[in-house]
């Protein structure tokens, strides 16, 4: 589930303040809630080859988020959020610090941010208007609470660099690998979007948690882009590892591991139709390859979100989803969504 919701609250809050509570000139409170009822019914397979089908309903709390924006002053600002988020078949993330850092304002004019704390690697964009994330996000995203950010905006140019303590683990002996670091750079218009970003070790994003251990560190790349062309906005998104996990990497508590050499990637295309008076009509396709042993992720899905405001702050959605995983037995789910922002 999409752990970057609060950071694009606060972003949005902070330009965008009526949708920020305004403590006073220093303080403002941003957070949301995101409530869902879905049915998923999926395709099943037992030990003798037998398809059966399983449905699983119910309402969830998708996210609840709760953050807050000090600024002393024009050159410093401190960020603190936190997320609780559950999903309609019972799992639950509990409620944790998501976020917390500090950010230098070196150079006015966003010409160069400096942050440090427990933040989301700049790697990846992972834009959606549908009610759940992309494959890409389940692939690429990653946050780390020792993680060092400077950013540079330059006209329409921005370049990041980031530096992190590494988490990921080596296959051989368990030691972690060295230390984290990635770079990115992006082009924006009122109407485009282009970026790449770099990170030394795919393994460090959330996708590989709990199997976070190779031979060796395997690099990743994003690359990340859209288009409004008139009332159409398109997106697009791959995230891609650039050499192989081996053999036996990818170990879990269970003993299992990677069978053979995988190189996984992730596709994400959305066309978003804008129906006029802020609603929209969202349709979305995704791939991944080489992203079934131990990451568990669909082979492909596609799917159609409908969304509109309901009143001030607060918005509903509806989504129709399809996914098909690696033994092509296929997940259909129906989810409506209510959110409300602050």
């Amino acid at each position: 589930m999409k752990k970057t919701v609060l950071a694009l609250l606060i972003t949005t809050a902070l330009t965008n303040p009526a949708w920020a509570v305004n403590i006073n000139e220093q303080m403002e409170i941003t957070g949301g809630v995101q409530l869902i009822y879905g049915t998923r019914d999926s395709e099943v397979e037992d030990g003798a080859g037998n398809i059966s089908n399983e449905k699983v309903d119910g309402f969830a709390a998708q996210a609840v988020t709760l953050g807050a924006v000090y600024k002393p002053n024009e050159h410093v600002d401190a960020t603190i959020s936190a997320l609780y988020e559950e999903e309609i078949d019972g799992v639950v993330t509990d409620p944790e610090i998501d976020q917390a850092f500090v950010t230098w304002h070196a150079r006015p004019d966003d010409k160069l941010d400096i942050s440090a704390g427990n933040q989301y690697l700049p790697f990846g964009k992972y834009e959606t208007a549908m009610v759940h994330d992309p494959l890409t996000l389940d692939l690429g995203e990653g946050w780390r609470d020792k993680t060092l950010t400077a950013t540079s905006k330059q006209s329409n140019l921005t370049a990041t660099g980031f530096a992190f303590a590494a988490e990921a683990t080596q296959t051989a002996d368990g030691s972690k690998h060295d230390q984290g670091y990635g770079i990115g750079i992006s082009y924006d218009t009122e109407t485009a979007h282009a970026g790449v970003d770099y990170i030394n070790n795919l393994g460090e994003s959330g996708g590989f948690a709990d199997v976070n251990n190779s031979t060796d560190v395997v690099p990743g790349v994003a690359v990340h882009g859209s288009a409004k062309l008139g009332r159409v906005t398109v997106l697009g998104e791959h995230i891609m590892a650039t050499k192989s996990f081996q053999t036996g990497d990818l170990a879990d508590a269970d003993g299992g591991s990677l069978t053979a050499a995988a190189k996984p990637s992730a596709t994400h295309i959305e066309a978003d139709i804008d129906l006029n008076n802020d609603r929209t009509l969202a349709m979305s396709w995704n791939k991944t390859k080489d992203a079934d042993t131990q990451l568990d992720l669909a082979e492909k899905s596609y799917g159609i979100t409908y969304r509109q405001p309901i009143m001030k702050g607060i918005e509903g959605a509806v989504e129709l989803m399809q996914a098909t995983d690696y033994d092509d037995l296929k997940s259909k789910s129906v989810t409506a969504q209510i959110a409300y922002e602050f």
